[in-house]
């Protein structure tokens, strides 16, 4: 299959995999305080996310605009010129505006096959999500091989996030906006765990070391029962320390560690580490 990938940047990749497996990011705008747009995808596979993320931590009045039909649209007629099929990630979850926006493009444009995967991961989870399908698409005989391996993976990745957003469960994430979830530092800090595609909590409080702790032991429990194949982080803030720890357990697995998307800084806010494993 000559098949081009179309993530929208929430989806979290090193910059490595847009060339190497035909991948496509669709960017979000971010209007400022004074009403400025910034538009995060400069050219077709040039993101320059991390100073977007650099700039909603300074404007905490900025907000957050979702790729809209039209980006869809003329992003799926330019890939219709080199491709056979598009397959386009998202996420009716996570960012339900652009999965809607991703299907009604679709019926716009009749010059090349375009199929719309659904999935519920978020943050480092999606890395591993886009990396592990991408590979899967350049050996797959149909669409349909590829739409179970999607379901599978959906099911068998693993993700623990901590952060002081408290809002950060299948619900909240439905209703939520688009503003920036900076939290005060009198809150406490929340972890949760994705399991199925669903959000749960684990714990809440202060005491950051035993927060860490709690991961670490999570994840060696997981590793004594199932080889973990691939280890995907992601962080922002003051957590850069801890993430040090956690890495540390996983020495000997490969870690993919990528840029913070304007998505996940949206959600959890400065200071969050989110680990994820398949």
């Amino acid at each position: 299959m000559n098949t081009a990938i179309v993530i929208d940047t929430s989806r979290e990749i090193p910059d490595k995999w847009y060339s190497l497996y035909n991948i496509y990011p669709l960017g979000y705008v971010v209007e400022d305080s004074s009403g400025q747009k910034h538009i995060e995808r400069t050219q077709i596979q040039s993101v320059r996310t991390p100073e977007l993320v650099e700039l909603v931590c300074k404007d905490r009045k900025s907000k957050l605009l979702a790729p809209s039909i039209k980006d869809f649209v003329e992003l799926y007629t330019y890939l219709a010129e080199n491709y056979d099929s598009i397959v386009s990630l998202h996420s009716s979850n996570i960012t339900p505006a652009v999965f809607e926006n991703a299907l009604v493009a679709k019926k716009l444009v009749s010059e090349i096959e375009i199929d719309i995967i659904d999935s519920h991961t978020f943050g480092a989870s999606s890395g591993i999500f886009v990396e592990e399908l991408a590979k899967f698409i350049m050996e797959a005989k149909n669409i349909n091989e590829i739409r179970k391996e999607a379901i599978s993976l959906n099911k068998h990745i693993s993700s623990i996030i901590l952060s002081k957003n408290d809002q950060l469960d299948t619900i909240g994430l439905r209703k939520g906006s688009w503003h920036t979830a900076f939290t005060s530092s009198f809150r406490p800090y929340v972890m949760y765990q994705e399991l199925y595609g669903k959000w749960e909590t684990i714990k809440r409080g202060r005491n950051i070391k035993s927060f860490v702790n709690q991961i670490i032991k999570q994840v060696e429990i997981v590793n004594r029962a199932k080889e973990i194949k691939i280890v995907y982080i992601t962080y922002h803030g003051t957590l850069s320390k801890s993430v040090r720890k956690i890495k540390s357990i996983v020495s000997n697995t490969n870690i993919v560690e990528t840029n913070p998307s304007l998505i996940t800084h949206y959600l959890l806010g400065e200071n969050y580490v989110d680990v994820a494993f398949l």
